[in-house]
């Protein structure tokens, strides 16, 4: 168990570092770099070590183009701007809503069932969010709002819905296609991010860091790739040689307690009562989301693409 903490307690700390980068540099730019050089680095993995994996077809083309543009390129510089104006802690909080969005996904694009219990915890899950979106800085606020939710809020919202889509793509991929996980990792993150550095051109401008920075930068830069696109990655691999892949998500519930407590050990943050309220109320959710599949112990494969990316 003390695994799936430090699992955890690592994707906070990635998510926590990649607001810092935001001082430094812009969410299209952050993504690019970011994801070119963890793709190209799994990619060469996969070349030298495992090359009888590193495998692209053709005819897979178009599903491999959907994970680069909604997992990495469209996911990732919507996270990243709202990341800019919303604290860590919330922004991993509201990405609990991901798991209630891919089940809706498979129920409609699918037409899986989906049991009462699963129904009733979507339902509190929606609840539990509420309390985390009264906590809208001035600041949030000033850049808009729509139906009382600020556009940062609502960008995060859109970054999971993107973001749960390319599971269910990459499921097809690493289920029905046969290809290796690193494999379509790496493609994809490769891909994006060198759309990432295209569009952050266009439409960020030049970009430099400033000589005073640049060694920052590149420290950040190289935990986050480390932490979160290596280390989490084949911990999570790992994880799932011992846990079921519905256990580990049900878990994820972690990561923003555990990114509100950096804010607060590292920057003072005050953790405010709708952090704990909406903590408890989405635990709640998830459990009688997950109840269901706890109970009926599926392979570990069965949800792998919850934490590819």
């Amino acid at each position: 168990m003390i695994l799936i903490v430090i699992l955890h307690a690592l994707w906070a700390a990635s998510v926590t570092t990649s607001k810092m980068l935001l001082d430094f540099t812009t969410p299209m730019f952050l993504t690019g770099i970011r994801m070119a050089i963890a793709g190209a680095l799994l990619l060469g993995y996969q070349y030298f070590y495992a090359r009888e994996h590193f495998i692209f077809k053709r005819k897979d083309f178009w599903l491999f183009v959907q994970v680069a543009f909604f997992g990495i390129f469209f996911s990732y510089s919507l996270r990243h701007w709202a990341l800019e104006e919303v604290s860590a802690a919330k922004t991993m909080f509201l990405y609990n809503a991901a798991p209630f969005m891919s089940c809706l996904y498979s129920y409609f694009i699918f037409k899986e069932r989906m049991s009462r219990n699963k129904w009733i915890g979507l339902f509190i899950g929606c609840i539990g969010v509420i309390p985390i979106l009264m906590t809208t800085s001035p600041q949030e606020a000033s850049l808009g709002e729509f139906l009382y939710v600020s556009w940062p809020e609502l960008a995060i919202f859109i970054s999971a819905a993107g973001h749960s889509y390319s599971w269910i793509v990459i499921r097809q991929l690493v289920r029905d296609r046969s290809y290796s996980p690193m494999m379509v990792n790496g493609f994809c993150m490769f891909t994006g991010g060198l759309l990432s550095l295209a569009s952050a051109a266009v439409f960020e401008g030049c970009l430099t860091v400033s000589r005073e920075n640049l060694v920052y930068f590149i420290l950040f830069l190289g935990f986050v790739i480390l932490i979160s696109n290596i280390i989490c990655h084949t911990l999570y691999a790992y994880l799932l040689r011992e846990y079921t892949a519905t256990f580990l998500s049900f878990t994820g519930f972690m990561s923003p307690l555990i990114a509100a407590l950096y804010g607060w050990v590292l920057s003072g943050t005050v953790i405010t009562w709708h952090y704990y309220v909406s903590s408890v109320v989405m635990f709640v959710g998830l459990y009688l989301f997950y109840k269901d599949e706890l109970q009926t112990d599926k392979p570990a494969d069965e949800g792998i693409e919850s934490e590819l990316l």
